[in-house]
């Protein structure tokens, strides 16, 4: 039997669960080497060395032994901690649904840079205190774009022709973007919903932390974006309706 390869990896965890008494398996991901799996053996005993080592919200130096099905995480060191939206229940919860976001869009074994960027960038924002809902809308969009299913905000789907301002709009789920009454399919969209969706693509989000988002546009960003999401996965997140939960008016 030839020897087992150790390797290193920079890595967060972005979800996992209960294997045997002890054990747990964790899904991983890192921006050299994209979505894996491994075994961190006896974690859940409290004499464990790994510990709270391999908890969520943080970016892991790992230690890895290769196996046949799954790695097995052999050490663990915290680079980064994001100890604050920890703390936070609605912080957490949209942390955990960023982290299934990009889980998802992250292929095995699958380099995706620019996404695990994504992920901990949200991360940050949740850190510094950044409005829960804001950073959700945000990600969305953002991991649309990366995914090459960004929705249409400039034009009609269907004739092509550019809003003017204050025009009533429709919002096409299935082709993803906006469309003008004469080719009217899906529900109302507002030209207020189109203009922070627009600023949610154009600015960097810590532009819009100060700004007072008025709650409907925001209700109507949320409801097109759930759909688009549900439509590039096929399915919706399963974190999604708990964060929606927590953050409830």
């Amino acid at each position: 039997m030839p020897a087992r390869q150790s390797t290193t990896s920079l890595a967060v965890v972005t979800s996992r669960f209960r294997l045997g008494e002890a054990d747990r398996v964790l899904t991983l991901l890192s921006a050299t080497r994209g979505k894996f799996k491994a075994i961190a053996k006896g974690v859940r005993k409290p004499t464990s060395r790994l510990g709270g080592g391999v908890e969520p919200f943080a970016e892991l130096d790992l230690a890895l032994i290769t196996g046949r099905t799954f790695d097995t995480v052999t050490q663990v060191r915290s680079v980064r901690v994001w100890l604050g939206l920890r703390s936070r229940l609605g912080s957490a919860a949209v942390a955990w649904y960023v982290a299934e976001l990009v889980e998802r869009a992250t292929s095995d074994e699958q380099p995706e840079p620019e996404l695990y960027a994504l992920l901990l960038h949200a991360w940050d924002l949740l850190e510094s205190g950044a409005p829960d809902a804001l950073v959700a809308r945000w990600a969305e969009l953002a991991l649309l774009d990366a995914a090459g299913q960004g929705p249409e905000l400039d034009v009609c789907l269907e004739c092509g022709r550019a809003p003017v301002a204050g025009e009533a709009l429709r919002w096409d789920d299935e082709g993803a973007g906006i469309r003008c009454l004469s080719h009217a399919i899906g529900g109302a969209f507002s030209s207020d919903a189109l203009r922070l969706m627009r600023a949610l693509r154009r600015f960097a989000p810590e532009e819009l932390v100060a700004l007072n988002l008025p709650p409907a546009p925001q209700r109507e960003v949320s409801w097109a974006l759930r759909g688009a999401v549900h439509i590039l996965f096929g399915a919706e997140p399963k974190s999604r309706s708990f964060m929606d939960e927590v953050l409830a008016p």
